[in-house]
């Protein structure tokens, strides 16, 4: 691969700026995050830059050789969200659709050979992070409480989608890719520190290990967990077991329609069928 400026295998592409810096940028005000600032400004730079032009070149994915890396992001299937970027061009989109019938399934096997490069390729890895910035952002907005919130939260978003891109496992999970690594990163930064913290160790003196304990609490992130367990068990189909997932990690209908492309009402009566079927089993299994 030609020289470039991208990250490690463990680290992305935001760790030139320390956390302190990232946190006194963020209160600064102003409505796009720095890390997103940053994100942006890079891609702007190594989208038409010739050298990574000419690595995107020897890959040999599908199609014409690319004139942009908007052209590569347009054949995965990308389409911006409001305020998480400029669309790519015209030209590029017309190219991806030329070149991919404009398919999903075209969108998803393209993007599937791109996350195979991206273990080896942090080039690659760096075109499936715009791929699934929009996403990132809705997370963000959807979770924070504040502006500095968002700005912390989406920089601790895209930081754990790195090393979730670069490991992913394409033979296990090679369909709705966009919406696992949404989902894997945000289990990454709302759920396991949760579970870290629940799971820590009480120091215990010796005297104290005969007296009755306290019985663990469950949470309602853990009954739901327990619940579609079971319920896979009995029969629930995998793919509706992800629909739920992505709905309480996402926490609307609207920001998961975002994630899939398509509307949120097409979210919503998936959803409704999937309770549906979800009742039937618990009810069959009483």
């Amino acid at each position: 691969m030609t020289n470039t400026r991208f990250p490690s295998r463990d680290t992305h592409p935001t760790h030139t700026h320390s956390r302190n810096e990232v946190a006194r940028r963020a209160t600064t005000g102003g409505g796009q995050a720095p890390v997103l600032c940053r994100l942006h400004d890079e891609w702007h730079h190594i989208s038409i830059r010739s050298s990574e032009l000419r690595t995107v070149r020897t890959w040999g994915l599908p199609g014409l050789p690319v004139q942009s890396l908007d052209e590569v992001l347009a054949r995965c299937g990308y389409r911006p969200a409001p305020g998480a970027g400029q669309a790519p061009p015209v030209a590029a989109t017309a190219t991806a659709t030329a070149t991919t019938a404009g398919t999903p399934d075209h969108y998803e096997d393209y993007l599937l050979q791109v996350m195979y490069l991206a273990r080896a390729e942090p080039l690659a890895a760096r075109i499936v992070l715009q791929r699934i910035l929009p996403a990132l952002v809705a997370v963000a907005n959807r979770h924070a409480a504040s502006h500095t919130d968002r700005h912390a939260m989406l920089d601790e978003l895209v930081a754990n989608a790195w090393p979730i891109i670069r490991r992913y496992p394409c033979e296990r999970r090679p369909r709705h890719i966009v919406p696992n690594l949404v989902r894997d990163t945000s289990f990454e930064t709302f759920v396991r520190p949760v579970r870290r913290k629940s799971s820590g160790e009480v120091p215990m003196t010796h005297d104290q290990l005969d007296r009755p304990t306290h019985e663990p609490v469950i949470g309602a992130l853990e009954e739901l967990v327990a619940v579609l367990h079971e319920a896979r068990r009995l029969g629930l189909a995998q793919a509706d077991i992800d629909l739920l997932a992505q709905i309480v990690t996402m926490g609307r209908p609207e920001e998961v329609a975002l994630v899939l492309e398509v509307t949120p009402r097409t979210v919503r009566n998936h959803r409704d069928a999937i309770v549906h079927r979800l009742r039937n089993i618990v009810r069959e299994a009483a």
